[in-house]
């Protein structure tokens, strides 16, 4: 999606054999220990960068974001 979207990224893997998704680091970024997961340093609440989890959350966010892939009024532009 945020090729799609012609949004910079930065990946950064995550070594599940190694535990990485239990480190501290990970856990306040993603709270379910679980992925995909995105910081976006665009939105800062309380001196911090938000994350946003769970692929739905994420794919929604992203669309809003560039005003692409996702309906402006979800009630009135249903087209399926």
């Amino acid at each position: 999606m945020l090729e799609e979207c012609e949004m910079d990224y930065k990946v950064i893997p995550v070594n599940l054999g190694k535990g990485d998704q239990f480190t501290p680091e990970f856990l306040e970024i993603s709270p379910n220990n679980r992925m995909p997961v995105i910081v976006d340093h665009e939105n800062i609440i309380d001196g911090k960068p938000i994350s946003i989890f769970e692929s739905g959350a994420i794919l929604r966010d992203l669309g809003e974001k560039v005003g692409k892939y996702f309906p402006k009024n979800l009630l009135t532009e249903k087209k399926f």
